[in-house]
């Protein structure tokens, strides 16, 4: 009796476990439905080709994105621009082919070394804004005008970078009419196949090699003791004398050929069989298969190159052995020893193996005082804020326009080089431009307000102290720039940087630089402002040779230069002919205060420079240059 009552639960356990699973199994069936009906639901035949062509729009942005992220070292929207200085010449971007690519590691103006890596979520956040920016020019008027009644609401969009494709996922509003036919979805899919993940994991991993090893500037500094006289001695009674014009010319032009023999392993090339594969870098840690690395330098890029000790512009070395009270040795010999510093940049390309993609990063090489910069033994990768977790004091924000009406804010908190982001004023609270919320104490934290509409603003708190903030933000007027040289509107390549005193401050400060005429508009906002203007003209002047004579005292010959007689000896000195391609020609500066009232009415920017000449000798370029730094500049804003 016991055993067949066990026999008959066990059936009833077994058919109900039966029941259990069929259920699951029509409720995930039911629910599978569900979503795909929701997120992919059927498209009607009249609509399919309006919303295949929609497709296509969105796939085609995110190649264009991902082309454009590959030729900006990972960026579409860049990092501001930080300009350079007689000391560091780099600035924050190199430009090449008419567009600036952001270096990776440059020295800022003052010789600060910095580094503007982008991480892949960076770059996935950047791509889908670039894709919610461009979904509006998918251009439906062929549609329209056949009978389609097409509503687009607003995009936000999610990438995803991975090896070799890229996934996008944009959640757009989407309403689709043609006679008895709807359609109407949320969201939207697609992937685009890509290398820019693999070409930007490849570029990470040559920089990190480049930072831990310093490979570049070793093969610099075997091309400086190649081509310069550095340390060493000649026998010779007389005193020897260099060009630094010269040297630096042949440094130049082996650096220009020495860098692009550089390789790194892979399949792309082929060695003769004599070749030790000197320039072979990384042959252990670094490899490429499919893809081709190009490393570049041009003598026409930023640069600085110096040497000591000169006089008169000329390395001289005087001989030994011929002085007063030394004894006749016989012969006579001149050491020497110089020191150098060499900035300059090097752009690092990677490419697919039929050239249609292309990810390409510059980075500065430095040689300070004959010495390469010091390896780091550390990667860049993405690192948290760690501020944030000390944040325990109450802090609350305002912000209004100059009207004290409230406008809700993107706020970020710095405290020395860490960065936290807070939020936004309005949201989180029940007031309109409000924001309360903790921070971490520091003494002389920025607290930096950005809205849609206005300019950054940057407000100085001590929050050990103070626990309000009551921001004003001045308004933001895109306004098209015209350059003007001697009356007539210019065309030519332009660089015009604002800069701007802060209340009660006698010392600018940067605020933003534009390329003229690739950018030709400038928000702008309330301010006392410095501008700042260099044209250049591209032209073909040619520099003839310059002859000098360089004279200076040397020991007489025979038995009474040993007695100290000396007697004068000259050298002629010739520095080469060269070609300036591209030269300052016309700028200047001038302060100016641009009230409220100027910029509601205003409709565009002028500014009027004066020319200062075309050089023909070195000397005349830089005097041309000094003369522009001094002229100063009309600014009409009309």
């Amino acid at each position: 009796m016991v055993e067949r009552e066990k026999k008959r639960f066990n059936k009833i356990g077994q058919i109900t476990i039966f029941v259990i699973i069929a259920i699951v199994l029509v409720a995930a069936i039911g629910g599978y439905f569900l979503v795909k009906n929701y997120y992919f639901p059927s498209v009607p035949a009249n609509i399919a080709p309006v919303y295949d062509y929609y497709f296509s729009c969105i796939k085609q942005k995110v190649i264009d994105g991902a082309s454009l992220m590959g030729s900006q070292a990972g960026y579409i929207t860049l990092p501001d621009f930080e300009p350079g200085s007689q000391y560091a010449p780099f600035s924050s971007q190199l430009g090449f082919v008419g567009a600036g690519v952001p270096y990776w590691y440059y020295l800022s103006g003052n010789g600060v070394e910095k580094e503007q890596v982008p991480t892949k979520s960076q770059m996935q956040d950047d791509l889908g804004k670039y894709i919610d920016s461009k979904i509006g020019d998918c251009d439906f008027s062929s549609f329209r005008a056949a009978g389609y009644d097409i509503v687009l609401e607003s995009a936000s969009t999610k990438t995803t970078i991975s090896t070799n494709k890229i996934s996008a996922v944009v959640s757009q509003g989407l309403s689709i009419n043609f006679g008895d036919s709807k359609f109407v979805a949320s969201r939207h899919s697609t992937e685009a196949n890509s290398n820019l993940g693999k070409f930007y994991d490849l570029a990470l991993k040559i920089y990190n090699y480049e930072k831990q090893n310093s490979f570049l500037e070793n093969y610099t500094k075997d091309v400086l003791y190649t081509y310069a006289p550095v340390s060493g001695s000649i026998l010779n009674c007389s005193p020897m004398v260099w060009d630094p014009y010269t040297i630096f010319g042949k440094l130049k032009s082996a650096l220009e050929a020495n860098i692009r023999s550089i390789k790194i392993t892979g399949d792309y090339y082929s060695l003769p069989s004599d070749d030790k594969g000197y320039f072979i870098v990384g042959k252990n840690e670094l490899s490429v298969n499919n893809e081709q690395v190009n490393f570049m330098y041009s003598s026409l890029w930023p640069s600085r190159f110096e040497v000591w000790p000169t006089t008169n512009n000329l390395m001289i070395a005087e001989p030994v052995g011929n002085q007063k009270g030394m004894a006749v040795a016989g012969f006579c010999y001149v050491p020497y020893k110089f020191v150098y510093d060499m900035y300059f940049p090097v752009m690092i390309q990677i490419l697919s193996s039929d050239g249609s993609e292309i990810f390409q990063f510059p980075i500065a090489v430095v040689i300070n005082k004959n010495s390469p910069r010091i390896a780091v033994d550390s990667e860049f990768i993405e690192r948290p804020e760690t501020i944030c977790d000390k944040a325990n004091t109450d802090l609350t924000i305002n912000t209004y326009d100059v009207n004290l009406n409230p406008i809700n804010a993107n706020i970020e908190f710095k405290c020395f080089s860490d960065v936290c982001s807070l939020g936004k004023t309005g949201e989180d609270n029940l007031s309109a431009g409000s924001l309360t919320t903790l921070v971490p104490q520091c003494m002389n934290a920025l607290i930096i307000a950005k809205a849609d509409g206005y300019s950054e603003k940057r407000y100085t708190i001590s929050t050990n102290e103070e626990t309000y903030a009551d921001i004003v933000l001045d308004k933001e007027y895109k306004l098209p720039i015209e350059i003007y040289v001697d009356g007539k509107l210019s065309g030519e390549n332009a660089v015009l940087s604002l800069s701007e005193y802060p209340l009660n401050s006698d010392v600018s400060e940067f605020v933003k630089a534009i390329s003229y005429p690739f950018i030709k508009n400038m928000d702008i906002s309330e301010g006392n402002y410095k501008f700042e203007l260099k044209v250049y003209k591209d032209g073909n002047v040619q520099i003839p040779a310059v002859n000098t004579k360089q004279c200076t005292k040397v020991a007489k010959a025979g038995i009474i230069g040993l007695f100290g007689f000396e007697e004068e000896k000259c050298f002629d000195i010739t520095i080469p002919a060269q070609t300036l391609s591209n030269f300052v020609y016309a700028g200047g500066y001038n302060n100016y205060y641009i009230t409220p009232s100027e910029l509601e009415k205003a409709s565009v920017i002028r500014i009027f420079a004066k020319s200062a000449g075309t050089p023909a000798t070195m000397e005349e370029s830089q005097t041309i240059y000094d003369a522009v730094e001094q002229k100063r500049l009309d600014i009409q804003i009309v």
